[in-house]
C-alpha cells in the first residue's frame, strides 16, 4: 500500500511540474523569440541575413471583437432656400433680357391664331396625304395667313370607288371648306385591279391604265370646275421593288394629268431616295442631320419624314397662293411690332426709296451694257477682237503697254554716243580699224599732221605763194 501511494504521489508531482512548465513556457517563449530578433547584427540589419525558420510553436491570439453596425439616423429633407434677390440694375437688366429672349423663342415656335383672311389649303388623298397634311400644319403653324384642312381618307384611292369616290365628292368638300388651294396625294392603295363584270382588270394592263387615267382626269376636272388651283404631289419610293416600279408608273401619269388640267405637279422622289434613286429608310432632315424617315414597314413616314415631305410642298403652296414677303409683313399683328420699332415721322420724311435691281440687270455692277453688246459710237467699226479674228487687223499698240514690242529705238532718256562722253562711249576702236591694223595689214600708218585752224581776225596766207 505504501508503494502504491508513493507511485500516485510521484505521478501527481510530475503532472504538476509539467503543467507549470507549460504555463511558464507560454510566457517565456515570446520573450525568447523577441530576444533572438534583438540580437541581429548591424550588417544583417543593413544588408539582410539568411531566411529564418518559422517557429514551431503557435502564438495564441485573442479573437477579434465583433463590430456592431449602427444605422445612421435618417437626415431630414433639405428645404430649398430661396436665392437672395439682387436688386442691382445690371442683374435686373440681365434677367429681363433673358426673359425676353425666352419669350421671343417661345412665341416663334408656338402656333399663332389664324387671321380672318387666311387662305385655306385643302388636302385630300390616302394615308400619305394625311402625313402631308400633318407636316404642312406644323410648317404653317406660325403663319397667320395659311390654314391647312385635312380631309384625307387613309384607305381611299382611285381604284375602289365603292369605298370613297373622290371625283364625285371633291366639289362638295371645296364648297364646305371654302378652299383656296387643293393638294392631292394618292396612289399608295391603287396597286390592285379594277373590278368588272367580266372579272378583274389586271394591274398596269392597257385596260387598267385607260380606266385609271380616266378617273384621274375626272378628279382634276372636278377641281378645275370650281376654278381653284391645285397641286398634285407625287408618291415616294417604297421598300418593295415592285411597289417602287408601280409608283414610278403612277407618278408619270399624275404629272401628265395635272399639267393638262392647269395644275402643278410636285416631285418629291429625290427626297426619299439615295444618289442612285433607290429607297432609303434614313436620310437628311431639314437641319441636315441623318434621321429615320420611314417606318419599319417601308411605306409610312415618321415624324421627320412628314416634315421633309411638307418641305417640298410648302414653297409651291406659297407660290400658288401668291403670298410673298410683303403680304407676310402686312399681316403682322400689333403684338409683333412695338412702337419703338416703328420709324418716326422725321425719319419717314427723309427716307429715300430705291427701285429693286435684278441680278441680271447690267446696272447691278455699274455697267450700262451687257458683255458682248455693241459699244456706243462703234456701230459698224467692230471691236478690236472682231477686227483681229474676222479681218486680221491688229490694233495699234499703245506706248508703254505690254503688247508694244517695238522698243528697239533709243528714246530721249539715253544720251547720244559721242567720243567725248566716257560713260556712254563703249570703245575707241571699231571693227574696221582692227582689220586695218591687223598683222597682215603691215605697220600702222602714221597719223597725219594736224591742220592749223586760223584764229578769228587773222588773215589766211596759206594760199599765197
Amino acid at each position: 500500500m505504501t508503494d502504491e501511494r508513493n507511485t500516485k504521489h510521484r505521478g501527481r508531482a510530475r503532472l504538476a511540474t509539467l503543467m507549470a512548465l507549460v504555463v511558464a513556457g507560454s510566457s517565456v517563449l515570446p520573450e525568447i523569440a523577441a530576444a533572438q530578433e534583438r540580437r541581429r547584427g548591424i550588417l544583417e540589419m543593413l544588408f539582410g541575413g539568411p531566411p529564418r525558420s518559422q517557429p514551431s510553436y503557435r502564438v495564441y491570439e485573442a479573437p477579434p471583437q465583433q463590430r456592431i453596425i449602427r444605422k445612421a439616423p435618417r437626415k431630414k429633407a433639405r428645404t430649398e432656400v430661396a436665392p437672395k434677390r439682387n436688386n442691382s440694375p445690371r442683374s435686373a437688366a440681365a434677367t429681363a433680357a433673358a426673359g425676353g429672349a425666352a419669350a421671343v423663342a417661345a412665341s416663334a415656335s408656338a402656333p399663332v391664331a389664324k387671321s380672318e383672311a387666311a387662305r385655306n389649303v385643302l388636302v385630300i388623298g390616302d394615308f400619305m396625304a394625311g402625313s402631308l397634311a400633318k407636316g404642312l400644319d406644323a410648317a404653317f403653324a406660325t403663319n397667320r395667313d395659311i390654314r391647312v384642312t385635312n380631309r384625307a381618307d387613309g384607305s381611299s384611292g382611285l381604284v375602289r370607288e365603292d369605298h370613297h369616290d373622290w371625283p364625285a365628292s371633291v366639289g362638295a368638300l371645296i364648297d364646305e371648306t371654302k378652299a383656296d388651294l387643293i393638294v392631292v396625294m394618292l396612289g399608295a392603295n391603287d396597286r390592285q385591279g379594277f373590278r368588272a363584270t367580266e372579272g378583274t382588270i389586271a394591274l398596269r394592263s392597257p385596260e387598267w391604265a385607260d380606266t385609271y387615267e380616266q378617273r384621274a382626269k375626272a378628279l382634276a376636272e372636278a377641281i378645275q370646275t370650281k376654278k381653284k388651283p391645285f397641286l398634285w404631289v407625287g408618291m415616294p419610293a417604297f421598300q418593295s421593288d415592285r411597289a417602287t416600279e408601280d409608283m414610278v408608273y403612277l407618278n408619270d401619269l399624275f404629272r401628265n394629268v395635272a399639267q393638262a388640267h392647269g395644275g402643278d405637279y410636285v416631285d418629291i422622289w429625290n427626297g426619299f431616295t439615295d444618289a442612285n434613286g433607290s429607297f432609303v429608310t434614313s436620310g437628311p432632315d431639314m437641319a441636315g442631320q441623318t434621321v429615320r424617315l420611314r417606318n419599319s414597314d417601308g411605306i409610312t413616314l415618321t415624324g421627320a419624314g412628314q416634315e421633309k415631305l411638307a418641305y417640298f410642298v410648302e414653297k409651291p403652296v406659297t407660290k400658288v397662293l401668291g403670298l410673298n414677303v410683303e403680304d407676310f409683313v402686312a399681316s403682322l399683328g400689333p403684338q409683333q411690332l412695338s412702337a419703338k420699332d416703328l420709324p418716326t415721322v422725321v425719319d419717314a420724311a427723309l427716307a429715300t426709296t430705291t427701285a429693286p435691281i435684278s441680278f441680271a440687270d447690267p446696272r447691278f455692277d455699274g455697267g450700262d451694257q451687257l458683255l458682248g453688246s455693241a459699244q456706243p459710237g462703234t456701230s459698224g467699226q467692230g471691236s478690236p477682237r472682231e477686227k483681229l479674228v474676222r479681218e486680221g487687223v491688229v490694233s495699234a499698240a499703245v506706248e508703254g503697254r505690254a503688247d508694244q514690242f517695238n522698243w528697239t529705238g533709243r528714246g530721249t532718256a539715253v544720251s547720244p554716243v559721242t567720243r567725248d562722253n566716257a560713260i556712254v562711249f563703249r570703245g575707241t576702236t571699231s571693227l574696221e580699224e582692227l582689220r586695218l591694223h591687223g598683222p597682215e595689214a603691215g605697220p600702222p600708218a602714221k597719223p597725219e599732221a594736224p591742220v592749223a585752224v586760223p584764229k578769228a581776225g587773222t588773215p589766211d596766207t596759206s594760199s599765197i605763194n
